[in-house]
């Protein structure tokens, strides 16, 4: 029995005797593989020489088989098979996008950004899953098992961290409320009016801002009737007249625009919590894998560096 170094060694020579089977001479053989015949001679020579056996008897004009390279090319012809297999399974797990990807994101980015994505991806790709977990606080990547991560504030060290978009958040409210209560021209001003704010912590009541021109920060106590820790039920308080609403800019857009929302301050910039760039983190491993870098490339085409947002 020969040495599993020496077949090991042989294996291309192996799968070239085939392939001069195939193409019935090493003429053909040249064409078909781009080695002149005679490189292809000296190779089948040389096998010829390890195994001990004639392959083919030659003439002038043809080749054809010995009864020994009968039986040769029959295993010779199973190893390029499995080879053939090995090398389409292996196109298959680095092309197809299958499995599950476990998304981490803010509430008001997953629903309002991420969320409107994935349906299309889903239709696509009928052998992906997708988990949106949808949480104002950091998961651990790790312990969650989450693929791809969206945060605010500086990203952990371990893992990709790629820039999205910048969060700002902005007052709002709807013409209705400003024209009954007036629009406030300077921050201390709205003590005086309805606010919506998050009521998540104490300090979410008091709201710090600074001048764009002059620099000057000025921090109000404000006060409403209706506080929520999601920015779409704050958002739909402002729309009904409820008050002035500290909003994403992000969800607003389409608003701002229609002019169903006005912008309230806009020569104050908002400080303290809520904003800053959001980053989209994920594990390089990971990356590599299809389903997880569709997603990530769809999401950084999609929402990274959108002028709108900021």
């Amino acid at each position: 029995m020969l040495p599993q170094k020496l077949i090991y060694a042989h294996l291309s020579e192996l799968a070239l005797f085939v392939q001069v089977v195939d193409a019935g001479s090493f003429s053909a053989a040249s064409r078909a593989t781009g080695q002149t015949p005679s490189a292809i001679s000296k190779q089948i020579k040389k096998l010829e020489e390890v195994l001990q056996l004639r392959l083919f008897e030659r003439s002038t004009r043809q080749i054809r088989l010995t009864e020994s390279g009968q039986e040769i090319c029959l295993h010779a012809r199973k190893i390029t098979a499995a080879a053939h297999s090995i090398m389409e399974s292996s196109v298959r797990q680095t092309t197809m996008v299958e499995g599950l990807v476990r998304i981490s994101a803010p509430k008001a980015i997953a629903r309002q950004l991420v969320h409107p994505l994935l349906p299309t991806l889903l239709k696509a790709y009928p052998h992906l899953q997708l988990d949106l977990l949808v949480s104002d606080e950091p998961i651990d990547m790790i312990s969650g098992g989450v693929d791809i991560a969206i945060r605010l504030g500086e990203p952990p060290l371990g893992v990709v961290a790629r820039p999205l978009f910048a969060v700002e958040t902005v007052l709002c409210a709807s013409p209705m409320y400003l024209e009954q209560h007036g629009t406030p021209q300077h921050p201390e001003q709205l003590a005086q009016h309805s606010c919506l704010h998050l009521g998540v912590y104490p300090d979410d009541a008091v709201w710090t801002f600074q001048n764009e021109h002059h620099k000057a920060r000025v921090s109000v106590q404000v006060k409403g009737r209706y506080a929520s820790n999601h920015s779409e039920v704050r958002r739909e308080g402002a729309l009904e007249g409820l008050g002035i609403a500290r909003l994403p800019h992000f969800t607003v857009t389409h608003y701002l625009a229609s002019g169903e929302l006005v912008r309230v301050l806009p020569s104050w910039k908002m400080l303290g919590h809520y904003q800053g760039t959001s980053w989209l983190l994920y594990s390089a491993d990971r990356y590599r894998t299809p389903r997880v870098r569709l997603v990530v490339d769809t999401l950084l085409a999609h929402i990274g560096g959108r002028q709108d947002l900021s």
